[in-house]
């Protein structure tokens, strides 16, 4: 059973939370000071699957206790959601820097709760499953020098990802390979843009609308292209789909309109860990990994 750490500066605040998520298929660890949290993890630290965590706490700073989360190697994939009455821009911009993505404010909206931690497991249970798939990969792409692929599933991007990073022998690369190529299928050739992305996800039919969509003579026939070089202890990977393109700038920052959803951080994360470079109009990126080992 996935284990939630909830962190609040006063104990019924944790326990409501604890109340609110409890219908969902978790275990919880609840901490009000920074000692405590850090008691759990020594103790617990590997069950941690995500951590909501308050802002303010009596004897530490939120952004010290977020770098040393950061900085645990049994919590370093693991996603922290920050909380708090209100936020400074500046708070904001540190927390993302320390690698936070999720955030939340008080009140709480039960809904919204719910979905952050949904979406914040997903992401750790995303990124240990393609990196033990990259670390299991020992194929003949460590060979690659140059090539050509194209794709137009999901199921095909988490294929090509985790060859390209097993390719740079830089397990790492490939979340930030997959969302780049998920967003090239989705809100490139499938036509899904943010908010419908976020409804769908509501409802829970995201699959079944990129299946229809694939099956639909506007987007069934549109490719994802990518280009492989590698080139003086770089693999160069380009990326391009057959959509319009799109403001890659608005993304590769969290502005206060998005600070709260669900989604939209794909290509923020993987600008945090990758070299990119769009071209404009959007529809095309270029990564650059360097090649370890």
């Amino acid at each position: 059973m996935l284990t939630i750490l909830i962190v609040d500066d006063v104990p019924v605040e944790g326990d409501i939370l604890r109340t609110m998520l409890e219908d969902d298929d978790y275990r919880f660890e609840t901490a009000s000071t920074g000692r405590q949290v850090r008691d759990i993890v020594y103790s617990r630290g590997a069950d941690i699957a995500a951590v909501l965590m308050d802002w303010t706490l009596p004897d530490t700073d939120g952004i010290e206790l977020l770098g040393w989360i950061k900085s645990q190697p049994a919590l370093a994939d693991v996603e922290v959601v920050v909380h708090s009455a209100e936020f400074a821009p500046e708070n904001i911009k540190k927390a993302i820097d320390f690698g936070a993505y999720y955030f939340l404010t008080k009140p709480f909206d039960e809904p919204q709760l719910e979905a952050i931690i949904r979406a914040a497991v997903r992401s750790l249970e995303l990124k240990r499953k393609l990196v033990e798939k990259v670390e299991e990969t020992q194929d003949a792409f460590r060979l690659l020098e140059a090539g050509s692929f194209c794709l137009k599933t999901i199921r095909e991007a988490e294929l090509i990802a985790v060859h390209l990073a097993s390719a740079a022998g830089n397990p790492d690369a490939c979340v930030g390979l997959l969302e780049l190529l998920v967003n090239a299928i989705e809100h490139g050739n499938l036509g899904i843009g943010y908010d419908v992305k976020g409804r769908l996800l509501a409802e829970g039919i995201l699959n079944e609308e990129r299946q229809r969509r694939l099956a639909s003579p506007a987007h069934g026939r549109k490719k994802v292209s990518i280009d492989v070089h590698r080139r003086k202890g770089l693999l160069e990977v380009t990326i391009t789909d057959e959509g319009p393109g799109f403001d890659y700038r608005r993304y590769m920052k969290l502005d206060k309109s998005r600070l709260f959803d669900s989604h939209g951080r794909g290509v923020l994360m993987a600008a945090a860990t990758l070299a990119l470079e769009f071209t404009p109009p959007g529809n095309q990126v270029r990564v650059s990994l360097p090649v370890q080992g």
